[in-house]
């Protein structure tokens, strides 16, 4: 009997490992499909959005906002801020995109500061599109296609590393949190 249910745990564990090694990162795939990042296509450009004022004056009550609604306000904290640009085409107008790699939590937030300088416009960091649980809703490239709430891991790592390469990096400690 022991040895029947020991083969059946065995088995069983064969079948979940099995099925969640399903799909492996496969990124020829994924350039192949075209895509980039998180985008439909590779920028032209970076841009440093510390460079434009308001995000230069926005980024830490949005970024202690973020801190304190995760509750995070006791560790430090490190991000990665890159500016995107793609340039006009006969397709598309030209196009501007913000993204925050939050390296303590594992998100990746696209983010868009509202005009205004009051309380509100810092916190609507919250509401970002996309604000991605990367523990969560990043899957293979494979299984996310088609998905609506999933994200293809290819396409984050390349995000990630670009952040890493091009962007700006952050670090708040827990004494620079603004109340």
């Amino acid at each position: 009997m022991k040895f029947l249910i020991g083969l059946c745990i065995i088995l069983l564990s064969l079948t979940v490992s099995s099925k969640t090694e399903k799909y492996e990162l496969d990124f020829k795939a994924w350039e192949k499909k075209g895509s980039w990042g998180i985008y439909n296509k590779k920028p032209d450009n970076y841009f440093n959005p510390l460079k434009i004022n308001r995000y230069k004056e926005g980024y830490l009550p949005s970024f202690s906002y973020l801190i304190k609604e995760f509750d995070l306000q006791n560790v430090v904290n490190q991000y990665c801020l890159i500016g995107y640009k793609w340039n006009k085409t006969k397709e598309n107008n030209e196009f501007e995109s913000i993204i925050i790699f939050w390296k303590t939590a594992n998100y990746l937030i696209g983010w868009n500061l509202p005009d205004g300088q009051d309380d509100y416009n810092y916190n609507a960091i919250i509401f970002s599109k996309p604000f991605i649980d990367i523990s969560d809703s990043v899957v293979p490239y494979k299984e996310a296609e088609g998905a609506q709430a999933l994200w293809a891991k290819e396409g984050v790592i390349q995000i990630i590393d670009d952040c890493e390469l091009h962007g700006q990096k952050i670090t708040i400690k827990p004494s620079e949190v603004k109340q």
